[in-house]
């Protein structure tokens, strides 16, 4: 019999440190048939219609909405989710679902939701007849999950890589494991587990401990209980303000639950003994420089965690750049997001110049605008197609838009000269053709500046000399010691002592 299968999915990491609110205008939205749009890409979504067709699903297509890391939904952008989903739902329901699979990301705050995944789940599980169809999906491992997502779900399933090089593939992974469920009739339920701990995005890198420790440990459970179908190791997203934020650890099992709690007591432990990759890392700006001005050959980066775009800084913070140019450097790449630095420029022609204010403009901490004298090299709409479909970025799409886009060139009188791509659109740099589609090779620069945590990693450093990660002012600052929460449950590591 043709599973009858609803597909929807709400995507969003949400930074409740800053003052920007996202409203619904800055979400791609995909309602019914549109959902196909995204057949074939790089995307979670694309990899659960890969497994609907391979599986011979009759799709189901409510709403796929999703947007960048950034502020503080607003909850209209919850509720028109809502209506188009209840609304899908009720009028398939009369024909029967036999699943859900969802693509969500876990660590969504709005207006009135700390937990809007959660919120989500329970109104489904709310709807009539809905409350025992079979629920699977795919989430980020950086989600900050809840006792209340675990219990209202079946089987949602955690990328295992950070970068996130295999978002497809998990989305793939789960829908199989939803139609087997469906097709075997096992039940699944979802145990939970969260330790006292929270991480900085640095510290989530899973080449690394603790995270390389902790994802080895749940495949071993996985292979050594049949009936863990799946073990997540979410790091948790530090920047958005909700009671669960931080590590967490969930199972899916069609047996005994205390066997798979007593598993992720385990993890919850592991997790502890090496909670000291909590403390911030990372030179100051000044002993970055030092060290890029021994090198000969570069591309060298300076990875600036502060401003991680991929966290929900803005992406324009000018520190690093400022330091680059005082030194001296040459030959030095960076990425700032400055749509009103864009429109300046545009009525200039390529060799043209103009003295002007770049970056600094949002009102993070750390944020000060740079006055430069600028050439412009060249202009474009800022179309870019991704040159590796596994990047970080990969998860939304092969396509993304930079919106216009210029590219300037600076000089300092102390020598120092930097190349500035222009965005008007905030984008995170996880894979080159950010430059290659201007024109620009990244590996000619001697320096670049990366605003990222981890996610560049998978781009740049196959391309890097050297890598130097810097402790500077901004909204996604290494030290969570020095967020204000306000509705983290407390104690927890390391803002106390445990």
């Amino acid at each position: 019999m043709t599973k009858r299968i609803l597909i929807a999915g709400l995507s969003h990491e949400t930074h409740t440190f800053v003052s920007d609110r996202t409203t619904l205008d800055r979400f791609r939205i995909l309602r019914g048939n549109a959902i196909w749009q995204a057949d074939g890409d790089a995307s979670c979504l694309a990899g659960g219609l890969a497994v609907a067709k391979a599986r011979g699903w009759h799709v189901l297509p409510a709403i796929h909405m999703s947007a960048q890391p950034s502020g503080m939904v607003a909850d209209e952008v919850i509720e028109v989710w809502w209506e188009a989903f209840a609304e899908a739902a009720m009028r398939e329901a009369e024909a029967g679902i036999d699943g859900i699979w969802l693509d969500m990301h876990g660590a969504m705050v709005s207006a009135s939701y700390p937990d809007v995944e959660g919120e989500l789940l329970r109104r489904i599980r709310a709807l009539p007849a809905f409350e025992d169809v079979p629920i699977g999906g795919v989430l980020d491992l950086h989600g900050n999950i809840t006792a209340q997502m675990a219990a209202l779900s079946n089987a949602l399933v955690a990328y295992r890589q950070n970068p996130h090089t295999d978002g497809k593939a998990t989305a793939e992974f789960s829908a199989h494991l939803l139609d087997d469920l469906i097709t075997t009739g096992r039940r699944a339920t979802t145990v939970w587990e969260r330790p006292p701990l929270i991480l900085p995005p640095t510290a989530t890198g899973t080449a690394f401990e603790p995270m390389a420790l902790l994802e080895a440990r749940a495949r071993k459970i996985e292979a050594t209980h049949p009936d863990i179908l799946a073990v997540n190791v979410f790091g948790g997203f530090a920047y958005a303000d909700m009671p669960d934020a931080g590590v967490s650890f969930t199972a899916v099992t069609v047996g005994d639950p205390d066997v798979a709690q007593r598993e992720l007591r385990t993890l919850s432990k592991i997790a502890m003994a090496h909670k000291h990759h909590a403390l911030p890392t990372g030179l100051s700006l000044d002993e970055a420089l030092d060290r890029v001005q021994q090198h000969t050959e570069g591309p060298v980066l300076i990875v600036e965690p502060a401003d991680n775009i991929g966290g929900g800084a803005p992406g324009d913070l000018t520190i690093v750049l400022k330091g680059l140019l005082e030194r001296g450097i040459r030959n030095a790449g960076v990425a700032i997001a400055d749509p009103e630095a864009v429109r300046e420029v545009w009525p200039l022609r390529p060799g043209e110049r103009r003295r002007m204010r770049i970056g600094g403009k949002s009102s993070v901490v750390g944020a000060q605008p740079l006055e430069l004298d600028v050439e412009l090299i060249s202009k474009s709409d800022g179309k870019v197609t991704l040159e590796d479909p596994h990047s970080h970025m990969a998860v939304g799409g092969l396509h993304h838009d930079m919106g216009p886009t210029a590219v300037v060139r600076a000089t300092s009188p102390q020598g120092g000269s930097a190349t500035i791509l222009l965005n008007s659109i905030k984008t995170a740099p996880m894979d080159l053709a950010q430059w290659r589609s201007q024109g620009i090779n990244p590996e000619d620069f001697f320096v670049i500046n990366i605003k990222a945590a981890v996610a560049h990693r998978q781009a740049y450093d196959p391309i890097a000399k050297a890598s130097y990660f810097v402790n500077t002012p901004g909204p996604c600052a290494n030290d969570v010691c020095v967020l204000p929460f306000r509705r983290l449950k407390r104690p927890v590591y390391p803002l106390d002592e445990l």
